[in-house]
This record gives structure tokens, C-alpha cells and sequence, in this order.
């Protein structure tokens, strides 16, 4: 499959399959008590959701009041008694990530005090738990049936995957038994090496004709029910897959196989995709039909705001390929055009194949003709000739693979095969791979917190006061208290220590004084603060609480000659695509300015230091001509046009263009301008739609993000900051806005997640059915990438 290691010395070489469709488990019945006797043991595994938002139990035990840990229908994690009540643990985290991987443990010691009887841990996080009850001995590990995959009275069934299931009987352990963070920061599997006492297991699904095969030297086999060799799966936390995604809101539709089939309610055409985005490259798919009905479908390809709720290939930005007719469509209604020959019976397979490069998206389609695989209308992929479609797309296009039904049938269609089912029906063309996170391109910023991180602190009044906590020195730093109503303040490198501008008015930079708690010093790892009084407290007044976001430039910078206006300082960090710059503007439309980065920036954020003007905002995002465009971030007003900003002229990968407004090119008077760009894995400016639905856009990024900054453009709206550090768990995302001196705010807008994130709000600012949103999003790690451990799920 061309799939490379995802870096580390342990590897997983598969998964199970557990489709509830199939009512599939594994069951194992102890001979005896046991090690623990149900005070000690430790259960570990790694774990892929498919279905959510419904009641699914991975592990459970028989008893008079059965026990079981799994998800609930609200998406905490949960072990209990099948009574519901005493005792209990829930997670007051969410857990609705389907795009990758989680590493669960549940560790029991009932010598220890109540609060630390059960514990839960999700990637080697300590889950916080409302607790029901007396913590009491449990029947884990006793002489009774254990079930893994399903509840004990087989009323619920797990629907995803498994993998590296350790039960260790008569010892409590933490998952560091199980994983570690590497050296990129990410919480990977490893190999456990203590004793698994009596009644411990270790599954590691390697037998596809016997899942159940205890590994540990114990013995213990478990007996399999409903699996069949075709669970066994290649999708692990090892080498992630794509599975179509149920976060992309679709009526009528929900999923099953692990995600790997469509189920349509009605009759009604729906459009599904994958989890991972296509990148540069080759890569290659298939679909195989489950019945005769199957060929009203339409498989091929997909822009991120396609309209889920629409037959493929009706849009403008969905592409396919129709098996009714053999026909090609896009951006049509009816039958399509011709192309090829129509695949009708169950059983048969289509293959996909596409090839994305710089502007160019090319899709081929073919299937068995007669007995062998022909492309359809002579195409060649592997030669690059007689594609189904040429698209010509933006390098910052977001595509999926693709497809779905025409809406002649209500059914379980048939299912997906990214790769993860061990390999392809039919050999796929000359170098083309099957996309996974292996298969993915080895990303420059494999750590983001190397570049971008966020600090929480609690002030104490102290003067001077070292923040520390980064692992770089920084050059910019945005911070804001918490806990009250004091002003979003921004230092630089360039501009030097004790000068601050604020976001949420036009201050000057003169205008908001020296005397109060401002930065001293850019520190290796932090930065130092001193305190004044309380109007000026803004980084360490006495108890209050504290965030600040921190970014890698390249220090003081130089003189940047590549605009017509020497910049006093370019400091650009081309690797993490951002830039500080200040320059003295000279009045003149046209006038250009080095940003230093080497590449087109996306978003460019600019303040006139000397005059209490707007923050004035660029954003690739806005609108179809952004250069037209701004954005003014110490308000909530929409996009405005005027030529005098950006001089309606589109940045470069050397400069950007200035109008004559006052905003960002007066004769003689100071700017600071903050230039970003989209660096693959690591940064990404976007757009979205949203949909006025709790059940909200998923907006891909292809990493997971460690801040999130929204906008609304085509309507009055707050800027929204999210980061992964308050709270730090779904869907409790906390809220601070740049345009406000508001105190932070826990209205629940996002969840952040493995990929991307997504609106799980009606909130206006955020989520307005039709309203147009723009991000910029950083990133805590990559998706995945060639040696590259894959971001676990969030």
C-alpha cells in the first residue's frame, strides 16, 4: 500500500473491525478469581469511533448488576453499573472525534481514597469525572463473561475500531505503561513489557480467523461472534485511514461498517466524504456495490463547501463518476455526459484514481469490463492522459474523496475502500497510493508548539514577574486576562519591550503609556513582566487569571528593500510562515512593502503605531477578491470594499500592496504589520459556511488546531479566539474577543478536534445558517504525514 512507518521504534500492524450492524464481540469466561479479584486490574486500548452520538459500550462484564465502561449518548465516556446509578464515573469531556485514534485507560484501586478508586485516562490525560456513589469492588478480571465489543445483555454493540487491548489483572497502572509523548509531542503506542497476572489478555487482533487470540502468554482466548476475516484492518494508531465522515452534517444519513457504507433514511440524494483531504499526489480509491441498487451512485471527488445535502456531481465543486449509465457528471441535474460503461451488478468494484498538482486536479474512473479492469474512455493514469475531468483549482482548495446516491432508493449503499481493508480489488495505476496519514508528505512543523503555544497563568502581583513555559524565546506576544475585563495587549521584538498596541481599541502605541504591567523582556522560554497600577495591570495583577499566545518570528529583524517602501524591520520565520513588520508610510496609493516570507501570505494584520486608527485586516478568505476587501479587528463590522487599503492589488509571494488610507499608509507616521501564511500542517487561513445548526460545519485543516481565531464577514459579528489550553476539551472551548476587553466567556462554539474543528452552535458569531466565515488556525501537531506519528483524536 506505500505505506511508511509514522515514526518510533513500536509498531501496530492492525486493527479489528466491530460493526454493530453484525452484532460483533469477543467473549472470554475466567476460570477463577483472579490476580485483582476485582480491586486491582488496568484496561488499556486504542480505540476509532464510527458511530456517535448513540450508546456504545467497547467493554463489559457480567454480574448480578453488570459493569461496563463505553460512550453515552450525549458522547461522555462512562463506567458504570448497568443500573445506571451507584457507583459511577462520567467524563465531563466529549468525545466525538472520528477521524483518528484514541488511547483509553481505565485503572481501578479500591485501597486507594474514593476519588482515586477509577480513573479514567484518555490520551494520558486524567479525565475529569462526576462520580455516583461508593467506589466499590468491581467483577473485572473474576470468574465471569467478559465481553469486549458489546453490553453484557447484547442489547448495544460497538460500532469502529480496536487495536493493542491490554488487560492487566492485580495491578493498577498508569498509560504510561502502554504509550509515551515522543519527541514531537504526540502520545504514541508502546510496547507493554510487565506481567499481565492471572486472568490479563493482551489482544492484538493479529489471527483474522481467531480475533480472540490471547497474545499475553496467559492463554486467555476469547471466542469471536459476528467477525469475519474482512474486520481485519490495516487503519491503526500506527497508519491512519480515512472513513467517510459523520461530523460533515447530512440529513438522512447516518454510517456504518466503520464508517466505510452510507445509510440513507429516504430516498433523497446525499453526498459523503472522506476524513482526510486529498494533498499533492497520487492516490487511488474504490468503491464496491452491496446490491443492484448501488448503481445510482455517484463516486469521485468533492470541494470542502459542497453542499452535502445534494446528489454528487449536481454542484459546481462536485465531480463523479455515475455507475447507472457510465456517465461523468458535474454541476448537473440530469444523466450526465458521456463517458464510459455502466456498472450495475452487486459485487462490482470501481476504482478511483486522482492526481492533485499545484493548480490541477485530474480524476480517471474505470471498473471490470468482461473480466479484466479497463479505464474508462481510454484513460491512462499512470501516463496522465484521458482523464474523466482537468480541474483547475487554487492551491488552498480543500478536495475529498467523494460520492453518494442519486436519490432513487433509501438503503445501506455499499462501501468504501481507502485502503484499510488490506489493499485494492485491482491494482492501482503506477504510483498511485492509498491516502494515509503514512502516505502524506513529511511536514516541515511536525511540533507546533516549536513555533506557536499558548500560557495560562493566575497573577500574584509580584514585579518583576518571569512567565515561563515555551520552548522558544518568542517575538510576539497577544495577551488578555482571563478573569476580567482588562484589554487585549500586543508586544513584539520589533517594536521592543514596553510597547504595547491593544486589539479592542485604535489606541496608539504611545497612547497606552509605559507605567503599568507591560512586557520588560523577551525571554527563552517566556517573557518577563513588571506590575503598576490596576489600570495599566495587564499581565500580573493579584489573583486574576491570565492567557497569552505566543509566536516564532526571527528576532529584531532588518530592513526588508523588496517594496517601494523600505520596511525599518522585517523579521520573517519562513518556515512557520509568519513575518513582523514595520515600516514609515509615504501617502502614496500603490505603494508595496516587504513581508519577507517567500510565499503568499494569507492573512496580513496592520495598525498605525503613531494615530488612534482601525486595525485593519486582510484575508485571503474574504470574499471572491479579497484585496478588494478589510476587516477592522477592534470591531464587529463586516467586510468593507475600498481601494484604499490594499489598493485592490492581491499580495505577492515578495510584498503586499497599500492604499493611501490612513489606516496603513499616512506620510511619515509608524505601521506594524503581522503577516501569516498557510504552511502545510501547521497554519491554515480559511473560509466557511455555516449552517444555523448545534450540529455545525466540519471546517478541515489537516492538523490538530491549538487556536482558532473566527470572523464573520458578510455581517456585524465578534471575533472568537478558541485554544486547546481553556478548558482544553470538547466541546468546553472557552471564548475571548479581540474586539472587546470582555472577560472570557464558556458559551460552548467549537469542538476542536484530530483535523480541523467544528461549529456545535446556532451562535451568529460562529455559526449563522448562510452566514460566511474566515479562520486563521494554528496548529498543537500535524495530522500525520511520512515519518510521522498521526495526531491522536480529541
Amino acid at each position: 500500500m506505500g505505506a511508511a512507518s509514522a515514526g518510533g521504534g513500536y509498531e501496530i500492524d492492525q486493527s479489528c473491525r466491530f460493526n454493530d450492524n453484525d452484532s460483533a464481540y469477543t467473549t472470554q469466561t475466567f476460570a477463577g478469581a483472579g490476580t485483582g479479584t476485582g480491586n486491582t486490574c488496568t484496561y488499556s486500548l486504542w480505540l476509532k469511533r464510527g458511530n456517535i452520538s448513540s450508546s456504545q459500550y467497547f467493554f463489559s462484564v457480567s454480574d448480578a448488576d453488570p459493569y461496563f465502561i463505553g460512550f453515552q449518548a450525549d458522547d461522555t465516556l462512562r463506567f458504570t453499573r448497568a443500573s445506571g446509578g451507584s457507583p459511577s464515573i462520567t467524563t465531563t469531556a466529549v468525545f466525538r472525534d472520528c477521524s483518528a485514534w484514541y488511547h483509553i485507560v481505565l485503572t481501578i484501586d479500591t485501597s486507594l481514597t474514593a476519588v482515586d478508586r477509577w480513573k479514567i485516562y484518555v490520551n494520558n490525560v486524567r479525565q475529569t469525572v462526576t462520580t455516583g456513589g461508593t467506589l466499590a469492588v468491581t467483577p473485572l478480571g473474576t470468574a465471569v463473561a467478559h465481553y469486549i465489543g458489546r453490553y453484557v445483555t447484547a442489547a448495544s454493540y460497538f460500532d469502529g475500531y480496536m487495536s493493542e487491548i491490554n488487560f492487566v489483572d492485580g495491578t493498577a497502572l498508569d498509560p504510561s505503561s502502554f504509550g509515551e509523548t515522543n519527541d514531537d509531542g504526540v502520545w504514541v503506542p508502546i510496547a507493554y513489557t510487565g506481567a499481565y497476572g492471572t486472568n490479563g489478555f493482551y489482544l492484538d487482533f493479529s489471527n483474522s480467523s481467531d480475533y480472540g487470540s490471547d497474545q499475553s502468554g496467559n492463554g486467555n482466548d476469547f471466542t469471536d461472534s459476528g467477525l469475519t476475516t474482512t474486520d481485519q484492518m490495516l487503519d491503526t494508531p500506527m497508519v491512519n485511514y480515512p472513513t467517510l465522515n459523520p461530523l460533515v452534517p447530512t440529513s438522512n444519513t447516518t454510517y456504518a461498517n466503520g464508517n466505510l457504507q452510507q445509510v440513507i433514511s429516504s430516498a433523497v440524494g446525499r453526498t459523503s466524504r472522506a476524513t482526510i483531504s486529498i494533498p499533492e499526489g497520487k492516490w487511488v480509491y474504490e468503491y464496491t456495490l452491496n446490491v443492484t441498487n448501488d448503481k445510482y451512485t455517484i463516486w469521485g471527488v468533492c470541494r470542502d463547501d459542497t453542499t452535502p445535502n445534494e446528489i454528487p456531481g449536481t454542484s459546481a465543486t462536485s465531480y463523479g463518476f455515475y455507475l447507472t449509465n457510465g456517465n461523468k457528471r458535474n454541476n448537473t441535474a440530469g444523466g450526465g455526459s458521456a463517458y464510459g460503461t455502466s456498472v450495475t451488478s452487486a459485487g462490482k468494484t470501481v476504482q478511483i484514481a486522482v492526481h492533485r498538482n499545484g493548480t490541477s486536479l485530474k480524476i480517471w474512473a474505470g471498473h471490470d469490463q468482461s473480466g479484466s479492469f479497463v479505464w474508462q474512455a481510454s484513460g491512462d493514469p499512470a501516463a496522465g492522459t484521458n482523464e474523466m475531468y482537468n480541474i483547475t483549482i487554487s492551491t488552498s482548495d480543500v478536495w475529498f474523496f467523494a460520492g453518494g446516491n442519486d436519490g432513487n432508493f433509501a438503503q445501506t449503499i455499499g462501501s468504501v475502500n481507502f485502503g484499510q481493508t488490506g489493499g485494492f480489488t485491482y491494482t492501482p495505476p503506477t504510483d498511485f497510493l492509498s491516502l494515509n496519514t503514512a502516505n502524506l508528505s513529511e511536514p516541515t512543523i511536525k511540533d507546533g508548539s516549536a513555533y506557536f503555544n499558548t500560557l495560562l497563568w493566575t497573577g500574584d502581583g509580584t514585579s518583576p514577574r518571569s512567565i515561563t513555559g515555551l520552548d522558544f524565546t518568542p517575538d510576539l506576544i497577544w495577551g488578555k486576562a482571563r478573569s476580567t475585563t482588562y484589554t487585549h495587549n500586543v508586544w513584539d521584538i520589533v517594536r521592543g519591550v514596553s510597547k504595547t498596541l491593544r486589539t479592542d481599541t485604535t489606541t496608539s502605541e504611545a497612547g497606552n503609556g509605559t507605567a503599568g504591567a507591560d512586557v520588560t523582556s523577551f525571554d527563552s522560554g517566556g517573557f518577563t513582566a513588571a506590575v503598576g497600577t490596576v489600570n495599566f495591570s495587564w499581565l500580573n495583577w493579584n489573583a486574576a487569571t491570565y492567557v497569552a499566545w505566543f509566536w516564532k518570528a526571527n528576532g529584531a529583524g532588518s530592513s526588508n528593500t523588496d517594496g517601494t517602501i523600505n520596511t525599518t524591520a522585517t523579521s520573517a520565520n519562513t518556515t512557520a510562515g509568519f513575518s513582523l513588520v514595520t515600516y514609515v508610510g509615504n501617502g502614496t496609493s500603490g505603494a508595496t512593502i516587504g513581508h519577507g516570507l517567500g510565499v503568499v501570505p494569507n492573512m496580513i494584520i496592520v495598525k498605525n503605531r503613531d494615530q488612534a486608527d482601525a486595525w485593519q485586516v486582510y484575508h485571503s478568505g474574504n470574499t471572491a477578491a479579497p484585496e478588494t476587501d478589510y476587516l477592522v479587528l477592534n470591531t464587529t463590522a463586516a467586510t468593507v470594499d475600498n481601494v484604499n487599503r490594499w489598493n485592490d492589488t492581491a499580495p505577492t509571494s515578495s510584498v503586499f500592496s497599500l492604499g493611501n488610507a490612513v489606516e496603513v499608509n499616512t506620510s511619515s507616521e509608524n505601521y506594524v504589520a503581522y503577516c501569516f501564511a498557510d504552511v502545510e500542517g501547521f497554519s491554515k487561513m480559511g473560509v466557511y459556511t455555516g449552517n444555523g445548526s448545534a450540529n455545525g460545519p466540519f471546517i478541515s485543516t489537516g492538523f490538530k488546531p491549538a487556536y482558532v481565531l473566527v470572523k464573520r464577514t458578510d455581517a456585524v459579528s465578534q471575533w472568537s479566539i478558541f485554544d486547546n489550553k481553556r478548558e482544553g476539551y470538547n466541546v468546553d472551548n472557552d471564548v475571548l474577543v479581540p474586539n472587546a476587553t470582555a472577560a472570557e466567556t464558556t458559551t460552548d462554539y467549537l469542538d476542536l478536534l484530530s483535523n480541523g474543528f467544528k461549529a456545535r452552535t446556532t451562535d451568529a458569531n460562529v455559526n449563522a445558517s448562510g452566514g460566511t466565515y474566515v479562520y486563521m488556525a494554528f496548529a498543537e501537531n500535524p495530522f500525520g504525514g511520512a515519518n510521522t506519528a498521526p495526531a491522536t483524536a480529541r
